[in-house]
């Protein structure tokens, strides 16, 4: 139960929102990365 308690105090950080901002700038392009590609790549193979 502490370590829920530690991470909600966390997250109520400005540094926690800057990492969460960041982090979902990174998931969007990994995942719009490989969407592209997967694109690619089907329409190579096909």
């Amino acid at each position: 139960m502490g370590y829920l308690r530690t991470l909600r105090n966390y997250f109520r950080t400005p540094k926690a929102r800057h990492d969460l901002k960041d982090f979902a700038r990174a998931a969007l392009i990994i995942f719009s990365t490989a969407i592209i590609i997967f694109i690619l790549v089907r329409r190579w193979a096909a």
